[in-house]
C-alpha cells in the first residue's frame, strides 16, 4: 500500500498539487481567471475565448460557433475544445485536427442559467474527484505490480525448483512482488516526466532490473552444495 501510494503521488499527486497551486486554487481559477459565462437554452456563451493547460491536455473555449474546429488550433497536442453547443475531444498533429469524440453540451445536463458562481459551488466535488482519481491511480499501480509479479513468478518458480531452493510458489511470488519495486518507480518517474524516454525503452530497463533482483533474491536461497556459477 505504501509503495502504491508513493507511485500514485509521483504519477498524479505531484502534478495535481502543482497545477492547483499554479492557478491559485480552484476558486481563484473559476471566479477570477475563467471569463464570465452563462448556459441558457442549451447554449453556452462566454465573454471571450480562453485557453487552459491541464496536464498534457489543452482546454480551449470559444462560443462564437456551435463547435470549435481543431484545425484552427495553432499548436499540436491533445485538446478538449468547447463551443456554444458541442464539446470536442481530439488531437492536433502537424497542424491537422483529429476528432475522437463530439458530445453535445445538452447531454451534460447543465441547469439553465449555469454560470461562474454555480460552478464555484461545485468546488468540493472537483476536489473529491481528484481524491477518487488518486485512489484509482493507486489501485492501478498495485494491479500493475501484482500482474508483473505474477508473470515473473512463473519463471522464478521454475528457477527456484531447478536450483533446489525449497521455496514455495507463494514465497517466490512475494519475492517477485518486491523485485518489481525499483522497476515500477522507474516507470512512474518516466510517466511523471512526460515520457522522457520511450515506453518501450523504459519497459526493457524495468524488465532487466526486475530479473536481476529476482535472480539474486532466489539465488540467496541456494544451498551450499550448488556452485554459485549455476545460479544465473
Amino acid at each position: 500500500v505504501i509503495i502504491s501510494f508513493l507511485l500514485a503521488f509521483i504519477e498524479f499527486g505531484i502534478d495535481a498539487i502543482f497545477w492547483v497551486g499554479k492557478v491559485g486554487g480552484l476558486r481563484n481559477l473559476i471566479t477570477n481567471k475563467i471569463p464570465a459565462f452563462t448556459y441558457h437554452d442549451n447554449k453556452l456563451d462566454i465573454e471571450h475565448d480562453m485557453q487552459l493547460e491541464i496536464g498534457n491536455t489543452t482546454l480551449y473555449i470559444n462560443t462564437e460557433n456551435s463547435s470549435v474546429d481543431l484545425d484552427s488550433m495553432e499548436t499540436d497536442g491533445v485538446y478538449i475544445v468547447i463551443g456554444s453547443e458541442n464539446i470536442v475531444m481530439g488531437m492536433v498533429s502537424d497542424g491537422k485536427g483529429y476528432e475522437y469524440m463530439v458530445t453535445p453540451l445538452k447531454y451534460m445536463f447543465l441547469p439553465d442559467g449555469f454560470n461562474n458562481s454555480k460552478l464555484a459551488a461545485l468546488i468540493p466535488v472537483f476536489y473529491m474527484y481528484m481524491v477518487i482519481m488518486f485512489i484509482s491511480v493507486m489501485a492501478a499501480s498495485e494491479g500493475r505490480q501484482l500482474l508483473l509479479a505474477l508473470i515473473f513468478s512463473i519463471a522464478g518458480n521454475g528457477l527456484a525448483r531447478n536450483l533446489n531452493t525449497g521455496l514455495s510458489y507463494g514465497k517466490v511470488f512475494t519475492i517477485c512482488v518486491y523485485a518489481q519495486t525499483l522497476s515500477v518507480f522507474i516507470i512512474s518517474v518516466n510517466t511523471a516526466l512526460g515520457y522522457l524516454l520511450s515506453s518501450f525503452v523504459v519497459w526493457i530497463i524495468a524488465l532487466v532490473v526486475s530479473m536481476i533482483f529476482m535472480n539474486k533474491a532466489i539465488g540467496s536461497y541456494v544451498s551450499g552444495d550448488i556452485p554459485p556459477g549455476d545460479v544465473f
